[in-house]
């Protein structure tokens, strides 16, 4: 099985176990890493089996693709906050200021479009080479920064909206940001278990986790497991309706 996994700490893990397992040769998986905008065009070449892919890519193209339990999400009980999918900027609020964003993102630029339209905000979305902080904060007062980049950047520069929150406050629902897909003629049912067993195991060594993950990010580690905690990794009640929502909101501002 061709498993694919986001080159992100979000990914660290629910991974975790699976990694060990398929290093010391007692799995018969490979794992295959990408940017959420390369998983998407590996899965529609049959590249991956089975891959976390950005939501807004599933609810554009949900006809042809089956969906599991395995996802990323921020957490109705953390109110929503996701560290890792925020805006960032050397000022401490927004304001009308442009807001550059990365051709790594899908999902959140989509949820900023409709945050921004249904918050009344003025700003434009500037579509800007790079994507770490510092290029995009050349170009514009705010940047749209995800995934490791943006737990880099939260270090360095004011974190003026996570997107998660923004989410939460204007739903009550969680973000869905990556949920887990195969092409729809395709049952990779053992692959989400074999996902959700190393999540099971990774949940509970997660100080062992979190060791590991600082060493090799250079994070704090108290960080790291306050992060790791604010991720819901499984399609719950609360995700599947946070989820529906996101759809519903996209066809309302005619995103899809």
């Amino acid at each position: 099985m061709r498993i694919g996994k986001f080159g992100f700490l979000n990914n660290f893990l629910p991974y975790f176990y699976l990694e060990h397992c398929v290093h010391i040769g007692e799995s018969n998986v490979r794992l295959v890493e990408a940017s959420p905008r390369r998983m998407v065009e590996m899965l529609e070449r049959g590249e991956v089996d089975f891959a976390p892919a950005p939501s807004f890519y599933y609810i554009s193209r949900k006809e042809h693709l089956r969906s599991y339990d395995f996802c990323i999400s921020s957490r109705a009980d953390n109110r929503g906050r996701i560290f890792s999918v925020i805006i960032v900027s050397k000022k401490m609020k927004v304001d009308d200021g442009d807001i550059a964003v990365s051709s790594q993102s899908i999902t959140s630029v989509n949820l900023l479009r409709i945050i921004l339209r249904e918050r009344d905000m003025k700003n434009k979305i500037i579509h800007v080479d790079g994507i770490s902080a510092h290029d995009l904060l050349k170009k514009c007062p705010y940047a749209l920064i995800i995934g490791d980049e943006a737990l880099k950047a939260r270090r360095k520069f004011n974190v003026v909206m996570d997107l998660g929150e923004e989410w939460y406050e204007l739903t009550g629902y969680p973000m869905v940001f990556g949920i887990s897909l195969s092409l729809s003629h395709k049952n990779m049912e053992e692959a989400n278990r074999k996902i959700m067993e190393s999540l099971s195991f990774g949940m509970q060594n997660i100080d062992n986790v979190v060791e590991e993950a600082a060493r090799i990010s250079g994070l704090p580690g108290e960080f790291l497991k306050t992060y790791f905690l604010a991720i819901s990794y499984k399609m719950g009640t609360e995700e599947r309706k946070g989820l529906e929502v996101f759809e519903e909101k996209c066809m309302e501002h005619r995103l899809v």
